[in-house]
């Protein structure tokens, strides 16, 4: 039995400690966006989801949370880009979603005939 169905509170677990981070960087001005008011927007979400799929694992799908969160967060930061990097950004990001979507089904598959 996998861990994650005799636990069912596991995923609230994961949830709280990844709020926790998320509430943590903003506490510690982590990205140096200033007041924590400048840190409750909508590209933290992608941050909030890209820990999540951190915790179970899913590290693909934590970079593409994790690099659109920081492309749209970067004006804010300072960051200014390289001109080839922001022309291969989205060509990339969806060439990783690609292959995730991909994948998915394949590591589903090994899982269950390792039961």
């Amino acid at each position: 039995m996998k861990q994650d169905e005799k636990n069912a509170l596991n995923g609230v677990g994961k949830a709280f400690i990844a709020l926790g981070l998320v509430l943590l960087g903003i506490k510690l001005d982590l990205l140096g966006l200033g007041s924590p008011s400048e840190y409750f927007r909508w590209e933290m979400i992608f941050a909030f989801f890209a820990i999540l799929a951190l915790f179970n694992l899913n590290l693909v799908l934590s970079v593409i949370f994790f690099a659109i969160g920081a492309y749209f967060l970067m004006p804010d930061m300072n960051i200014v880009l390289p001109e080839i990097i922001k022309n291969i950004f989205w060509p990339s990001l969806l060439v990783l979603a690609g292959i995730e979507f991909m994948l998915k089904p394949w590591r589903c598959r090994s899982n269950t005939q390792k039961k």
